[in-house]
């Protein structure tokens, strides 16, 4: 048998196993656990605690703890993956206010040298509900940080429901970020490498130090997590695992309503980051057309994942492509603006009907060819200014078409002839 008696205030457990005859307890700091094969799960404590636990097992200690809807175990008891239901409860207190009036649109852009006043008008016009301010192209002696955090303050005074996330790698240093990198530990890098060798403490806590910084001295409601996937990519648990405490750490020292969204999660299994941040942005759909077509297979994958994302209770960017992107057609960025607009306003049908077949609640649309603010985030399109209206079910597939209607839409995709139809009334 195992107990857990839970510090919601601290985030730390103090745990006991017991055979009957002998037992093990300890306190640990809270960072994730996983389900395991045959209802184990694992209890990942810090600095490497583990206990093995059987699922019918456990008795939480806690007030208002409850079973997840799709966990109810025979006995009616309470287990870890009830538990970890509930927190994310508490922790969406934090996230966008959600709406289907209009499509749900994020924008993602760099800041560079600044945003004009036209920008900022743009922005607080059309109600961007979940924004992301990376670095942009900046003079060689300036930083990133300064700028990121006076956009995010205008942008806030003009909208207060606007969500606006920090861009925060956490594999390797952004050269723009000069304030940030100032003070990174010496040798910190894994050896022969530029990435962060998150097995130290020091490097972590340089990390989710400035992870607090994001929201406490930039005026953000979190930060954007690229690089997150790195070691999950290259199948390399541990790391993987040290990456997963570090963002733990992270959340921890923003406070309880801070934002974390990463990136990859198109990348099958990557739902385990769910543990430690609060969603993930699928960055390629439709992203390089022009050279290298996305097979009907993988679209109707992220489509399914967006859709039990959504389910899951966590926020899901959607990041579209107008099939191409500024690497992927250097004879297009040397066209016109008006003319790639003109492009990218043909070809939105497709992907946006694709994001709409999928999504639910807390589901953001993006839509550009890079993340450069004159690649496409300050363009606008006739769909974005239709209204939308809730979902009147979920799409019915059959083969690869889908059909779903909204009150005031009907949506029509076929992934394997490329086709689509919105009908607005």
């Amino acid at each position: 048998d195992m107990t857990v008696d839970y510090d919601y205030e601290t985030d730390s457990f103090d745990w006991m196993v017991t055979d009957g005859t002998i037992t093990h307890s300890g306190t640990n700091v809270y960072t994730y656990f996983n389900d395991g094969d045959g209802g184990e799960f694992t209890l990942q404590g810090k600095n490497g605690a583990t206990g093995f636990v059987d699922q019918l097992d456990i008795t939480i200690h806690g007030a208002n703890v409850g079973n997840a809807l799709s966990d109810t175990q025979p006995d009616d008891s309470v287990d870890l993956k009830d538990f970890s239901v509930l927190a994310k409860e508490w922790r969406r207190d934090g996230y966008p206010v959600f709406s289907w009036d209009r499509v749900p649109l994020y924008a993602h852009f760099g800041i560079s040298d600044g945003l004009s006043q036209e920008q900022y008008d743009f922005l607080a016009e059309h109600h961007f509900s979940l924004i992301t301010i990376t670095n942009g192209i900046l003079r060689a002696d300036s930083s990133s940080e300064p700028g990121i955090g006076s956009a995010a303050r205008a942008i806030k005074q003009s909208d207060p429901n606007t969500k606006v996330l920090f861009y925060w790698a956490c594999d390797m240093p952004k050269h723009q970020q000069k304030l940030a990198n100032a003070p990174f530990p010496e040798d910190g890098f894994l050896p022969g490498t530029n990435h962060f060798d998150i097995t130290r403490q020091d490097v972590r806590d340089w990390y989710s130090d400035m992870a607090a910084a994001t929201v406490q001295a930039y005026s953000c409601d979190g930060f954007f997590a690229d690089g997150a996937l790195r070691w999950f990519n290259r199948n390399d648990p541990d790391m993987d695992a040290w990456m997963m405490a570090m963002m733990h750490e992270s959340k921890q020292k923003m406070g309880p309503d801070g934002i974390i969204i990463y990136n990859g999660l198109q990348v099958e299994g990557s739902e385990q980051y769910f543990q430690v941040t609060d969603g993930g942005m699928i960055d390629n759909f439709l992203r390089s057309e022009n050279i290298n077509q996305m097979s009907k297979e993988q679209m109707a994958d992220e489509i399914e994942k967006m859709r039990q994302t959504s389910q899951d209770g966590e926020i899901t960017v959607f990041k579209a492509w107008p099939g191409f992107c500024w690497w992927s057609d250097p004879n297009m960025m040397e066209q016109p603006h008006e003319v790639i607009h003109d492009v990218a306003s043909e070809y939105i049908t497709f992907p946006l009907a694709c994001f709409l077949v999928g999504a639910g609640e807390n589901c953001y649309f993006g839509y550009s060819w890079g993340w450069l603010l004159e690649y496409g985030w300050f363009d606008w399109y006739p769909e974005f200014d239709k209204p939308l209206g809730p979902p009147q079910g979920d799409a019915i597939r059959d083969g690869w078409t889908y059909q779903r209607e909204f009150e005031h839409a009907s949506v029509f995709v076929d992934l394997e002839n490329r086709t689509a139809q919105i009908d607005w009334r």
